[in-house]
C-alpha cells in the first residue's frame, strides 16, 4: 500500500492550522469587541441593558464557536490518529521514511502545545468576562430593585396628582395660558433684570418678592390650591416693575403722535366719595389723558377704566378725556373691548417699541 507522506502530513496540517487559526482567531476578536463594549460608559440605561443582553447572546455564540471547533478538532484528531496508525504500518515497510514522520509528528505535537496554551488563555479570558457579567447582572438587580421602588413612588405620587388635578382645573387653564407666555416673559424678564439694575430703590421689593416666589414654585406640587394667591403675587410684582419703566417710555409715544409731554406721572383723582387711581395722568391745554399701565391686560382692567373714564368726564366736563391703556401681556382678546369701549389700546414690545392695537 502505498502512500505519499508528504501529502498525508500536509493535509493534516493544514486541517488543523486552518480549524485552529481560525476558530481562535474569531473567538480572540469576538472577546476583545465584548471587552471593549463592557468597558465603554452607558450612555442611557435601557441602551446599556440592552448592550449587555446583545454582548451576552454574543459571548454565548462565541462560546458556541469555540466548542464547536474544539468538536472538530477532536474529529481532525482522531482521523490523525487513524492517519497515523495507517502510517506507521507503512512505517514498518519504509523504514527509510520514518526520521521524516517523525519530525512532522513532533511539529505537530508543538503546534498543539501552542494551540493549549492560547486555549488556555481564552479560557482565562471567559472567566474574567464571566466574572464582569456577574458583576453586571448584580448591578442589573440593584437598578431594577431601585426602579421598583421608583415606580412605587411614581404611584403614588400619581395618584396625589390626580386628586389635585381635580381641584385645579381653573389653576391648569391659567398655567395653560401662562406657559404660552413663558417665552415672551422670558424675554421681558431678561430686560427687567436690566430696568431691576436702575431701579435701586425697588432692589429690596424685588428681591423678597422673587425669593417669595421661588419658595411657591418649589412648594407648587404640594400646595396647587394656593396657585392664584401666588399668581397674583407675581403678577403684582411683575406689573409694579413694568408700570414704572412704561411710564418714562410714554413720553416718546406721545412725541411721536404730536403731543408734546415732558413728564407721565400717576395720580389719584377725587370725585365726590370716589377715589380714582389712574397709572398715567398728563394735562396739555384742553385735553386730559388718562391711563391705566398693566403688565397682563384682561377684559375686567377695561371695564375698570371705563367707569373710572365716565365719572371723570362728568367731573371734567369743559375738558376733553381722552382714556388708553398699554399693556405688556394680554388674556382674551381686551383690543376688540377697547374699540367698542373707545379706549387706546397699546401694546408695549419689546426694545422700547409702542404698537396701538
Amino acid at each position: 500500500m502505498a502512500i505519499d507522506e508528504n501529502t498525508v502530513r500536509e493535509i493534516v496540517r493544514k486541517e488543523l492550522e486552518s480549524l485552529l487559526i481560525s476558530s481562535l482567531t474569531s473567538a480572540v476578536r469576538e472577546l476583545q469587541l465584548l471587552i471593549g463594549d463592557v468597558k465603554e460608559r452607558q450612555k442611557a440605561y435601557e441602551q446599556w441593558v440592552e448592550e449587555q443582553k446583545r454582548e451576552i447572546s454574543e459571548l454565548r455564540e462565541v462560546t458556541a464557536k469555540l466548542v464547536e471547533g474544539f468538536a472538530s478538532l477532536s474529529s481532525v484528531t482522531t482521523e490523525n490518529t487513524n492517519a497515523i496508525t495507517e502510517l506507521r504500518k507503512v512505517m514498518e515497510v519504509l523504514v527509510k521514511q520514518t526520521e521524516e514522520n517523525t519530525k512532522a509528528i513532533t511539529e505537530l505535537r508543538k503546534q498543539t502545545e501552542e494551540n493549549t496554551k492560547a486555549i488556555t488563555e481564552l479560557r482565562k479570558q471567559t472567566e474574567e468576562n464571566t466574572k464582569a457579567i456577574t458583576e453586571l447582572r448584580k448591578q442589573t438587580e440593584e437598578n431594577t430593585k431601585a426602579i421598583t421602588e421608583l415606580r412605587k413612588q411614581t404611584e403614588e405620587n400619581t395618584k396625589a396628582i390626580t386628586e389635585l388635578r381635580k381641584q385645579t382645573e381653573e389653576n391648569t387653564k391659567a398655567i395653560t395660558e401662562l406657559r404660552k407666555q413663558t417665552e415672551e416673559n422670558t424675554k421681558a424678564i431678561t430686560e427687567l433684570r436690566k430696568m431691576v439694575e436702575a431701579l435701586a430703590k425697588q432692589t429690596e421689593e424685588n428681591t423678597k418678592a422673587i425669593a417669595e416666589l421661588r419658595r411657591i414654585v418649589a412648594k407648587l406640587v404640594k400646595a396647587v390650591e394656593g396657585l392664584n394667591r401666588r399668581v397674583g403675587g407675581l403678577e403684582n410684582t411683575f406689573g409694579l416693575i413694568v408700570e414704572d419703566y412704561i411710564r418714562k417710555d410714554l413720553i416718546l409715544w406721545f412725541q411721536s403722535k404730536g403731543t408734546e409731554v415732558k413728564d407721565v406721572r400717576p395720580k389719584t383723582v377725587k370725585v365726590g366719595s370716589e377715589v380714582m387711581e389712574f397709572d398715567a395722568y398728563i394735562e396739555v391745554g384742553n385735553m386730559v389723558y388718562v391711563g391705566e399701565i398693566k403688565a397682563t391686560l384682561r377684559k375686567r382692567d377695561m371695564f375698570k377704566l371705563k367707569t373710572k373714564v365716565d365719572i371723570l368726564r362728568n367731573y371734567l366736563k369743559d375738558k376733553e378725556v381722552v382714556p388708553f391703556i398699554v399693556y405688556r401681556l394680554k388674556r382674551g382678546k381686551p383690543e376688540e373691548l377697547g374699540k367698542m369701549l373707545n379706549i387706546t389700546v397699546v401694546k408695549y414690545m419689546k426694545g422700547g417699541y409702542f404698537e396701538e392695537r
